[in-house]
């Protein structure tokens, strides 16, 4: 069964939508007085996924220095520290769910990707 079904370019525009909802949603969402980690961690990571897709070899990509595997491979790994993050980190009694739903999003968009892009 192929996985390889959503095309690097498409792979490159949810990169940068994930980004920005990463760092623009806990802010939205987290009053003033109560952020920490549960606020901070997407913020970083969403900043480190801007920084991940600028520098990918695929469509939307603005140096190219990073191959698209390598880049997955690091999707894995964000992933996965996203979704393991609340239980990680001791705020699951605060927010779990939006980081397991964001990690678990993350590691099938990953899966489901085309590890090379069509043409650069």
């Amino acid at each position: 069964m192929n996985t390889n079904i959503i095309p690097s370019k498409t792979h490159a525009i949810i990169d940068y939508a994930t980004a920005a909802s990463l760092i623009a949603l806990p802010l939205v969402f987290s009053s003033r007085k109560n952020r920490g980690m549960e606020t901070y961690l997407p913020m970083i990571m969403g900043a480190g996924v801007i920084v991940q897709s600028l520098f990918t070899k695929y469509e939307l990509g603005v140096k190219k220095k990073m191959s698209m595997p390598r880049h997955l491979q690091l999707d894995y790994i964000n992933g996965a520290l996203m979704a393991a993050s609340p239980f990680l980190f001791g705020f699951r009694k605060k927010s779990w769910v939006p980081h397991l739903a964001v990690g678990l999003t993350e590691l099938a968009v990953a899966y489901f990707s085309k590890p090379y892009p069509r043409s650069i």
